[in-house]
């Protein structure tokens, strides 16, 4: 047993159960995968331990190595894939690709060395790699890529150098992590810095272990460390990544609706002082107009709050579709928003505008088996016009809002505040 790599294991494990425990607070398939991806790494480096400090390894711990060393890189591929193509389409591409490697690690594990047995999977992986690249990423670059890397490989193992044919597929594995975490990642982010830096690290110590072995083997045991030091800094960095995302997520929570992602009341008075900002620069008048729904009350009561909530995000929706990019939707509470709009002409522009919003609420909707169509009281104030105060002009629309919600209903003008319609 090699007890020099205890240390290295020792502190892996640890960042492991560190991750689990911030993972409890970050629930996501990526996160889960990353977990995956580092247990693998640390079954490798548990049955790394029983290496013998000299000679050749038991075939079926070299086995263990090699195939946990493909799988955490696949896994990591995975974790942090294209986003673009579908999820059981990747798992199609990873998994038709990663075979044939698989195959290559487990005869190299098993100290084959017979050339007849890695020319099979070095021509399924050939055109396995370009025939999916086309097929499913509709990429002719994947495509070429793909074939000098196996080209490659084949070339190696024509020269009956298996080490570095099986190394440099594995090197391919980690650099392909590693643009894949470059690209994905959050560019700002910590984390990405150490994860990126450590997976092409690993990258590097696979490409040149062959050569290491070959030429200078009295530099392994440095090697080695450096190995399992790139492990700690692929941990340390995914933990970073979580917790900046934290971070960043209850930054967001601070300034918005968490049921129907609008801003709330604090940042919609950043973007009201900002809106007033623009109308004076642009000497514009602008439109804030509080919405309040009529008779929501009867489809909480009636139908339950979870169908009251899905009215509200489809509300919100609909709102967030009838406005221009530059206007704000902000949800106030309850079953009030508030619409910020500038460039507001003239009167005309401005009711044309609230003709939109009301037209955007009626319009009817399926929430959880039911037709539905609702409607709202509009309070309309306008800058600067009715006043140049940010919060008067919002106490205004409020105003007008609760003078028009309190009139009778006049069915010829307001229709009703919640019709059940048939199902479709």
């Amino acid at each position: 047993m090699n007890l020099e790599f205890l240390p290295d294991l020792s502190a892996l494990a640890i960042l492991i159960v560190i991750l689990a425990l911030v993972r409890r607070r970050h629930s996501e398939e990526r996160a889960d995968a990353w977990l995956l991806g580092l247990l693998l790494t640390l079954i490798e480096a548990v049955a790394h331990t029983f290496y013998p400090t000299e000679g050749v390894p038991n075939k079926w711990l070299h086995v263990i190595v090699l195939e946990c060393y493909l799988l955490a890189g696949l896994v990591f591929i995975w974790a942090a894939g294209d986003r673009r193509l579908s999820r059981s389409s990747r798992l199609t591409y990873l998994a038709l690709n990663g075979l044939p490697l698989l195959c290559l690690t487990t005869i190299y594990g098993l100290n084959l060395r017979i050339e007849r047995l890695y020319i099979p999977a070095v021509v399924a992986g050939l055109l396995i790699g370009i025939g999916s690249s086309i097929a499913l990423r509709r990429s002719w670059i994947n495509a070429a890529l793909y074939g000098c890397g196996w080209i490659a490989i084949g070339a190696l193992v024509a020269k009956l150098d298996f080490r570095a044919a099986v190394y440099w597929s594995l090197a391919c594995v980690y650099a392909i992590a590693a643009l894949n975490f470059q690209r994905q990642l959050e560019r700002r982010s910590t984390g990405r810095v150490a994860i990126v830096t450590g997976f092409s690290i690993w990258a590097l110590c696979l490409l040149m272990h062959p050569w290491i072995i070959d030429h200078y083997p009295s530099y392994a045991g440095i090697a080695s460390h450096v190995w399992n030091m790139q492990k700690s800094l692929i941990s340390i960095g995914m933990i970073l990544v979580m917790l900046e995302e934290q971070v960043s997520n209850n930054q967001w929570l601070a300034l918005h609706d968490e049921l129907t992602g609008l801003p709330n009341r604090r940042l919609l008075a950043t973007r009201l002082s900002s809106a007033i900002e623009h109308s004076d620069r642009g000497n514009t008048s602008l439109a804030l107009v509080v919405i309040d729904l009529d008779g929501f009350k009867t489809i909480n009561d009636s139908l339950g709050h979870p169908v009251g909530d899905q009215v509200l995000r489809e509300v919100s929706a609909m709102l967030r579709r009838s406005v221009r990019a530059s206007d704000t939707v902000a949800r106030l509470g309850g079953d009030e928003f508030v619409v910020v709009a500038t460039d507001m002409a003239n009167a005309n522009s401005v009711e044309r505008f609230v003709d939109s919003l009301r037209g955007a609420i009626e319009r009817p909707m399926q929430v959880s088996g039911h037709s539905m169509q609702v409607s709202a009281s509009l309070g309309i104030a306008i800058y600067p016009e009715d006043t140049k105060d940010a919060a008067k002009l919002l106490r205004l629309a409020d105003q007008r809002m609760y003078f028009l919600k309190k009139r009778p209903v006049q069915p010829a003008q307001i229709a009703p505040g919640y019709k059940a319609m048939p199902s479709a």
